[in-house]
């Protein structure tokens, strides 16, 4: 499951993959909340490894079930419809210049 975890003053939120379920989630967000100004908010990640971030700090913790990760050029149609009457296809490239991509 994925994690976010907004955290005050830091412009991007922290991004997590757990195996925790989300009652647990839950669970140790609350505890973390409950001891005080300095408690910490600890989260096993999927990979090894644990995340922990000063409760007192935590703007907002989002989570939910897991979702299936989309891979490689799925979100992409493959055949507009101008292509099924003959109409061609769209190329789009970059050139790469010493003054960067135009």
């Amino acid at each position: 499951m994925e994690v976010k975890i907004g955290i005050h003053s830091v412009p991007r939120e922290l991004v997590v993959e757990t195996d925790t379920p989300a009652e647990e989630v839950e669970r140790l967000l609350s505890a973390a909340l409950e001891k005080g100004e300095h408690a910490v908010f600890a989260l096993s990640m999927a990979k090894g490894g644990r995340v922990l971030v000063p409760a007192d700090k935590i703007a907002y913790v989002e989570f939910g079930g897991a979702e299936a990760r989309r891979v490689g050029f799925g979100n992409i149609g493959l055949c507009p419809a101008g292509l099924a009457k003959g109409q061609g296809l769209l190329l789009v490239s970059w050139i790469t210049t010493d003054q960067g991509m135009t």
